[in-house]
């Protein structure tokens, strides 16, 4: 049973490594933020994966940490995430996070990612389409003509072909070079 409880003000906050899910209910995500002084901005990415913990679908959270100072750690702490030092550079923590992930399915999401309401049953259709497709997430409430250039809040992609593409380099500062090399194409909530 998931412990829930308050935090840092008004953020509700689940401890996301005391739920358990039966292996045969079939896949689960390993969510990994990159952070680095993101306190501020990872409460609400952190409570709207809080449903899809409890109900398993979320296995794990990593945090791949660039030497925050500003409370991010403690957060991550109390609800449970396993943190990674990135202090080698973006690149290098973001491979160790996504190294032997618990989960079958890896979405790497921005600190400040906002999943708008239904996002799980969008995840299950992809995780359903095969494993060997990827989709980059866009942001929510952005308008037709600006997608284009707004850059995405994460990655939605199988364990198994985040191998197969070979993941994260020592040099990657972001998700861009990983989201090519899979061939993701944009969801668009």
């Amino acid at each position: 049973m998931a412990k829930v409880y308050r935090h840092f003000g008004n953020i509700t906050r689940t401890r996301l490594d005391l739920i358990t899910r039966d292996p045969e209910a079939g896949y689960m995500i390993t969510v990994v933020i990159p952070t680095r002084d993101s306190a501020r901005l990872i409460g609400p990415c952190l409570t709207s994966l809080v449903a899809a913990a409890v109900d398993g679908l979320v296995r794990e959270v990593v945090l791949a940490d660039g030497g925050s100072t500003d409370g991010t750690l403690e957060i991550a702490e109390d609800c449970g995430a396993r943190v990674v030092s990135a202090a080698d550079g973006l690149g290098l923590g973001l491979a160790e996070a996504c190294d032997r992930p618990r989960g079958e399915w890896l979405m790497l999401l921005e600190p400040n990612a906002l999943l708008p309401e239904g996002w799980r049953q969008v995840v299950e259709k992809q995780v359903n389409a095969g494993w060997d497709r990827a989709v980059s997430l866009g942001r929510p409430g952005v308008s037709w003509f600006r997608r284009p250039f707004t850059p995405p809040q994460g990655l939605l992609l199988s364990a198994r072909l985040y191998q197969a593409r070979g993941g994260f380099r020592s040099g990657d500062r972001d998700f861009a070079r990983l989201i090519k090399a899979v061939g993701a194409r944009r969801l668009n909530w």
